[in-house]
């Protein structure tokens, strides 16, 4: 069982950038890390992608409160359920003044009927002049894709696979180009086992 527990102060200028990505099962996981934006031209980046498998319970969101103006954050996640594995996928922005940008995506896929996906993108407007927006998708893999792909040779599993990975494949900003390419082996290898 995992509990990170992360809070940020954000002061003039300053960006932040969080980056959490789940290959190893677990139990169950909770993480919200949340930052305040309190000085002007702060900025942050929240980017998650997490896997669900066997009957594992995850809650991963993030959460960004922008104090000042001229502030901005985005929240970026993309999960993956399988077995009886059941996500929580949080992200919350909350404008306090004028002149502050946000935008939140949660994207899902459901691989298995035993496995759920509940998408909870709250934005909250504070003041007036402000620009905030979220996008939030569940769904499966579609049919005509996988048929698709196996009428050009691949096999179903495969085909699957195929899929999942580029649904997963987000530009994961602020990674040295050595741990970059390490997370992108340590992803493929994980995928291999759904």
């Amino acid at each position: 069982e995992v509990r990170p527990r992360t809070a940020i102060y954000q002061e003039k200028n300053s960006t932040y950038i969080n980056n959490y990505i789940l290959t190893s099962p677990v139990k169950s996981i909770q993480s919200y890390p949340t930052t305040y934006c309190n000085g002007e031209n702060a900025r942050a980046l929240f980017q998650s992608i997490q896997s669900g498998i066997n009957d594992s319970i995850i809650d991963m969101g993030s959460r960004a409160i922008l104090n000042a103006p001229n502030t901005s954050a985005e929240i970026i996640s993309r999960s993956v359920a399988n077995d009886q594995s059941r996500i929580f996928s949080r992200g919350h922005l909350s404008g306090n003044v004028p002149n502050v940008k946000g935008h939140l995506e949660c994207h899902g896929l459901v691989l298995d009927d035993n496995s759920s996906i509940y998408a909870v993108p709250e934005l909250e407007a504070n003041a007036a002049n402000l620009e905030m927006s979220h996008e939030a998708a569940v769904g499966q893999i579609d049919e005509e894709e996988i048929y698709y792909l196996t009428s050009r040779g691949l096999t179903e599993e495969e085909a699957a696979s195929m899929i999942v990975r580029g649904f997963l494949d987000i530009d994961i900003k602020g990674l040295p180009e050595e741990l970059a390419k390490e997370t992108k082996n340590i992803m493929d290898l994980s995928m291999e086992g759904m």
